[in-house]
């Protein structure tokens, strides 16, 4: 990873997107707990804080003196353009047996996401989302003139169990690009 000013640094945001599903107070196992969720049209996150200020009134207009973080917690929000049972089964947070898939079942499941850049430009990561819960992310059009969109939205848990000195997210940055090409010689 080139430091600052490097155009080296600038890069196009592709990728795939995993989830694993806790299962009570055990994280999903890497890789097999995993799930590819097919096509990631979209992937953000947002980290958040809440601050106390504290102002002083010793004398003239209050002064702040002191700021600190009194609450951490981030949001994941992302689009899936794939309505395969599993996925849909995770918008409508339901259970899944063969081909039928029952809505708003189970609506307390926990996750984790694995999120693995493919960058055509720019470094690559592997983004790692400890343990969070989903939900859907507004409506998902049955009928319309474009592509079928499932917008998930995901609030950050902490994993200070498994993860104390990282328990939101954590990111590992990649030596190498993870697209692979093939050469052949006449």
């Amino acid at each position: 990873m080139a430091t600052p000013h490097n155009v080296q640094n600038y890069a196009i945001g592709k990728g795939i997107l995993y989830i694993g599903e806790w299962s009570g107070n055990t994280p999903p196992t890497d890789p097999a707990g995993y799930v590819d969720m097919g096509n990631c049209t979209s992937l953000e996150v947002e980290p958040t804080l809440e601050r106390l200020p504290h102002y002083s009134s010793r004398s003239g207009f209050r002064q702040k003196d002191k700021n600190p973080v009194i609450q951490t917690e981030y949001a994941v929000r992302f689009d899936l353009d794939e309505p395969a049972a599993i996925n849909l089964n995770k918008f409508l947070m339901g259970t899944k047996a063969s081909n039928v898939v029952k809505a708003l079942t189970e609506t307390d499941k926990e996750y984790a996401l694995k999120f693995i850049s493919d960058n055509p430009i720019g470094p690559n990561q592997i983004w790692r989302f400890w343990k969070m819960t989903l939900s859907p992310n507004g409506p998902f059009q049955l009928i319309g003139e474009e592509y079928m969109v499932m917008s998930f939205a995901g609030e950050g848990l902490s994993d200070s169990a498994n993860h104390a000195d990282s328990p939101y997210i954590t990111i590992t940055y990649a030596t190498t690009t993870t697209t692979t090409t093939t050469t052949t010689t006449t």
